[in-house]
């Protein structure tokens, strides 16, 4: 990583002014260190994907790790890896990053030397290793496995993955264990086939996603070469072991291959999930002809690409190290599913053809709709075209717009229908080369009625008494609020559509949420379908993380659930000041002492940066005429909950959401999902500018920009004053500059 001597640095400085920003030309992708968030326990453990992959890509090849001094658990193996462990098992092909449940891990490779009959069990050919022999960095993974001596390196194109193992010199009875039955911890592969010839291995297997986990499963198909032709392979079937055997099918399905070492052996494996020659023709489009360092080399040219739509200037290098990283892990997932020849498997379970666009999958969209998509809308508005179209797809072929789809079909994971609300932001926000009327049809459906794979549940209570009554649906409250933010992003569709009468009606419906405030305790509760209040308990309590009328969440949390009516809030309040009293209150609250037991243990019961409810709560400050408070918690929550570490990021990523809010809070500014406007608070950066396509840019200026100063004195944009502290998407759609002023007091701008 590239640095400037300490005396360059200060001439510099004392040439250019002392508001200067410090020189660093690290490119973007050197700065990102994939590590972060892989560590951490429990409620603190993020759950990023560690290892090689392009941006949105089908192939995602990493290790799957256990450790050797504690059973492997399954909270801390969401994406197969976690930063604690020892010992790795291999290396499979697909994996999710983020999420609370474990899912995907599917067909793992792993060089071994030696092979006999208990080898066909990862306890047996698993290897220890050490993190100072790890490596990884976008596009690329390494590790030296230590029982092994055998130095392992992954990369990967869009749809396939490729491997090289280094043996040691010498090395005989070298071996590759293809195990097609390995799943991560309390999934399952029940059935797998494998064909095997001197040229190529190929073949399926079915995968079952855990209760916990997301794609409810798949029929995941390979195709893979070796740099040599393969003299000797053992093939093993449930309990028979075939030596040189043509095909195997079963539950308990491998194949162990024989390798010449006398130079780097490398793999080429593609991948589909519509059929073997689907894998094949992948594998072949982009990899053929290819060696492991030239695609390793277009690996990082993709990141480059992408990691280069947003330029900073400034920050320690700590902030620009966490700035990129994040930035990184927005753009895992949604995950490509189309072949290159366009075929995709729908939700219908039948194959289909794209004929102009990509179709994608892995939608984490309780979490997502709240700022990844925004940030798509920015700066990627043609992959964020497709991924509409995708969720349209899913309609189509599935009968709903979805709520958290993975794989092949619908999860039934989480609340809401905020797919309604990344439409709705993506056509305001000028993508509109999609079919945005079958987009609306789908959304009234289930806005309107019961519809099957639909997260409103509770919707004919919603639609005849006004709010989902806690008797009757679990979770009703936070069922409710979330209703609300798709009405209001629907109805802001509507309006933009010239439907005027839909416009009106889904407004008025945005305001359900009021039916949960109780004046006496000043937070939302749960209510009976006859509206008494609901309260199982002898007495409220807004702590209680367990109340069954609120979704991973308790009433403190829940209570800033309107990012679409701030001015609502503030009315139920009685006035700004007190609410801005609430938040003050909220965020600086201490956590209750958590009874002996480390804190990451317990889920926190005030502002909660590691969930998704509240992470927009420090910009209420905004609202209530306390702009310098979201300034001063926003720049808090960047410092304190953030960090260049394994467990540097506050809780599930959850497909880059997390991550997405750094991106957005770092840089001075942040949106609000469905609408179109955005907060603005002080950027970490002297300067950061956004690529917005067509030669466009945004760029927000903050001269001086510290840890001192962090308080907004005078705003303009594009030359003009701003006075407020939001600005809306229309002033921007064509580039722009913001320019911040910045001190070390609290001013009265934006009040």
């Amino acid at each position: 990583m590239k640095t400037i001597a300490p005396v360059l640095l200060a001439l510099l400085l004392a040439a250019c002014g002392e508001d200067s920003p410090p020189v660093d030309d690290t490119p973007p992708v050197d700065l990102v260190n994939p590590f972060i968030g892989s560590g951490g326990h429990y409620w603190e453990f993020a759950s990023v994907f560690l290892g090689a992959t392009r941006p949105f890509g089908m192939a995602k090849p990493g290790p799957d790790t256990c450790p050797s001094f504690d059973p492997c658990f399954e909270f801390h193996h969401f994406g197969g890896y976690h930063y604690d462990d020892d010992q790795i098992h291999g290396f499979s092909q697909v994996h999710i990053s983020g999420t609370g449940g474990v899912d995907y891990g599917a067909l793992l490779f792993m060089p071994t030397v030696g092979f006999d009959a208990e080898k066909t069990t990862e306890s047996k050919y698993l290897s220890m290793f050490q993190k100072e022999n790890e490596t990884a960095s976008p596009g690329y993974y390494s590790v030296l496995l230590d029982d092994y001596n055998i130095q392992a390196e992954l990369t990967a194109s869009d749809h396939c993955a490729f491997h090289r193992y280094t043996y040691p010199n010498g090395a005989q009875d070298a071996y590759v264990i293809v195990d097609l039955s390995h799943a991560l911890v309390s999934n399952e592969v029940s059935q797998a086939h494998v064909d095997v010839d001197a040229g190529e291995i190929s073949g399926w297997l079915q995968y079952h996603g855990s209760l916990t986990g997301r794609s409810g499963g798949f029929r995941l198909y390979f195709s893979a070469v070796f740099n040599q032709t393969l003299a000797d392979w053992t093939v093993w079937q449930d309990d028979q072991r075939l030596d040189k055997a043509a095909t195997a099918e079963g539950v308990d399905v491998g194949v162990a291959l024989a390798v010449d070492t006398a130079s780097p052996v490398e793999i080429q494996i593609g991948l589909s999930y519509v059929d073997v020659e689907g894998a094949r023709k992948n594998r072949q489009a982009e990899l053929e002809g290819q060696d492991f360092d030239t695609i390793h080399a277009a690996a990082r040219q993709a990141w480059v690409e992408k990691l280069d739509l947003v330029t900073i200037k400034g920050g320690t290098q700590e902030e620009r190290i966490k700035f990129y990283t994040a930035l990184y892990h927005t753009m895992l997932h949604p995950t490509l599913f189309t072949d290159t020849d366009g075929r995709y498997t729908g939700f219908d379970k039948q194959v289909h053809t794209a004929s102009d666009f990509l179709y994608y999958t892995d939608f984490s969209l309780w979490d997502t709709y709240r700022n990844v998509h925004s940030l798509y809308d920015l700066i990627l508005p043609a992959r964020q075209r497709d991924m509409m179209i995708s969720l349209i797809k899913m309609y189509e072929e599935g009968g709903s717009l979805p709520k958290w789809p993975a794989g092949t079909g619908y999860t039934g994971c989480m609340i809401g229908t905020p797919a309604d609300i990344v439409l709705a932001e993506a056509w305001q926000k000028g993508i509109t080369d999609f079919d945005v009327e079958t987009a609306f049809t789908a959304m009234k459906e289930h806005a309107t009625g019961p519809v099957q794979n639909s997260g409103r549940d509770g919707i004919e209570y919603y639609m005849t008494i006004g709010y989902v009554p806690a008797d009757q649906v679990g979770g009703s409250v936070s069922r409710t609020q979330e209703f609300c933010i798709a009405d209001a992003a629907i109805a802001a569709l509507a309006d933009v559509l010239g439907k005027t009468q839909d416009a009106a009606d889904f407004k008025a419906r945005s305001l359900n949420y009021k039916n949960h405030w109780d004046p006496d305790v000043q937070f939302m509760r749960g209510k009976n379908q006859d509206g008494s209040w609901y309260e199982p308990d002898e007495e409220f309590d807004p702590l209680d993380w367990n109340a069954d009328y609120f979704t991973e969440g308790d009433a403190w949390q829940y209570l800033w659930l309107a990012p679409h009516d701030p001015e609502g809030l503030i009315e139920l309040f009685g006035s700004k000041d007190k609410m801005g009293d609430k938040l003050e209150e909220f965020f600086s609250t201490p956590e209750p002492d958590p009874g002996g037991l480390p804190p990451e243990w317990i889920p926190p019961r005030y502002y909660w940066h590691g969930n998704e409810p509240d992470i927009h709560a420090a910009y209420f400050f905004n609202e209530a005429g306390r702009p310098d408070r979201t300034q001063h918690w926003v720049r808090h929550i960047l410092a304190d909950r953030y960090h260049a570490q394994a467990a540097g990021i506050p809780g599930n990523d959850d497909l880059g959401t997390m991550s997405a809010w750094y991106v957005f809070s770092s840089s001075g500014f942040y949106p609000i999902a469905g609408l179109t406007h955005y907060y603005v608070t002080s950027p970490l950066f002297s300067e950061i500018t956004f690529q917005l396509g067509g030669g466009k840019t945004l760029v927000i200026k903050a001269r001086g920009a510290s840890e001192e100063k962090k308080y907004i004195q005078s705003a303009k944009l594009d030359g003009e004053p701003l006075d407020k502290p939001w600005f809306d998407h229309e002033l921007i759609k064509d580039g722009g500059v913001l320019e911040l002023k910045l001190g070390d007091t609290p001013s009265d701008w934006g009040q």
